[in-house]
């Protein structure tokens, strides 16, 4: 009588292998991706206490802070910095911030992300990234809106 051994081949365990380490590789690279989306997205939630400085700037003088010390921040943009934005600056109302705190993730750092104030009636609205022009018109004397110089895959929804 023939003897029947049970278990796996090495051919099959083989398989098992090489469909674990794709699928690892493609779940390693999502969530790099997730990670840097994650870090400029709190950049952004970080800036928003410019946006707080020149939303009241222009609510109390009508004209949009030429610079952070117009804006009752401090002369230096690298006074505002966080664990993944190496500074902060305003240029005439727009928010421009820098990439490169000790934790950001080597593909942002160096790269800027620029939030733009547009009003519309008594609202004042941020165009964010490549996101296209709000309804209304830039905040009085305000600049126009730079295009980020990252990646596009990494920016949040709202900034495409």
């Amino acid at each position: 009588m023939l003897k029947r051994s049970h278990g796996f081949t090495l051919i099959e365990l083989m398989i098992v292998v090489a469909i674990i380490g794709i699928l690892a590789s493609l779940a390693i690279s999502a969530y790099q991706t997730y990670t840097v989306r994650a870090q400029i997205s709190e950049g952004i939630n970080f800036a928003g206490s410019a946006k707080v400085h020149i939303v009241d700037a222009y609510t109390n003088n009508g004209v949009a802070p030429a610079d952070r010390v117009a804006a009752g921040m401090s002369a230096l943009p690298t006074d505002s910095n966080g664990a993944y934005v190496s500074q902060m600056n305003i240029t005439n109302g727009r928010v421009d911030v820098t990439f490169g705190g000790p934790n950001a993730h080597p593909a942002i750092v160096g790269q800027t992300l620029s939030l733009t104030p547009y009003v519309s009636g008594n609202v004042v609205g941020w165009r964010c990234g490549n996101a296209g022009p709000l309804p209304g018109v830039l905040l009085q004397g305000g600049d126009p809106h730079v295009a980020p110089t990252m990646d596009v895959r990494y920016l949040p929804s709202s900034c495409r």
